[in-house]
């Protein structure tokens, strides 16, 4: 196999960046270049994390080492950055419930003059 980088090698990298950058607005990491906001899509961000498991597991022949590296890195570096936000969601999820119950320093003692 060559290490030789061709026009379609460097499709599938230029391909493989842009995926990879859709992902991280989809897990809420960089702001949508579109709106400005950070959005967190979690089921958006898994199929763009599939696709690019995909990709590595079509590509395993006749694709150079350095477009199978960064291939590599992508889809680890964004599986581990998904696995960040399910976990930051739920312990968001968690928090809620907590909050509601009331801490001995919410409570107020109103003084009734008695």
């Amino acid at each position: 196999m060559s290490d030789q980088i061709s026009k379609h090698d460097h499709v599938l990298l230029s391909m493989t960046m842009n995926l990879q950058a859709m992902a991280m607005v989809q897990l809420g990491k960089v702001s949508n270049p579109s709106t400005g906001a950070v959005e967190l899509d979690l089921e958006g961000a898994r199929g763009t994390i599939d696709i690019l498991e995909m990709l590595k597991a079509k590509c395993r022949t006749d694709t150079p080492e350095p477009v199978l590296k960064m291939l590599d890195q992508a889809v680890m570096d964004l599986q581990m950055n998904f696995l960040d936000e399910v976990k930051r969601e739920r312990k968001t999820a968690e928090q809620p419930a907590e909050a509601d119950e009331p801490s001995s320093d919410d409570e107020t003692v109103e003084d009734d003059g008695a």
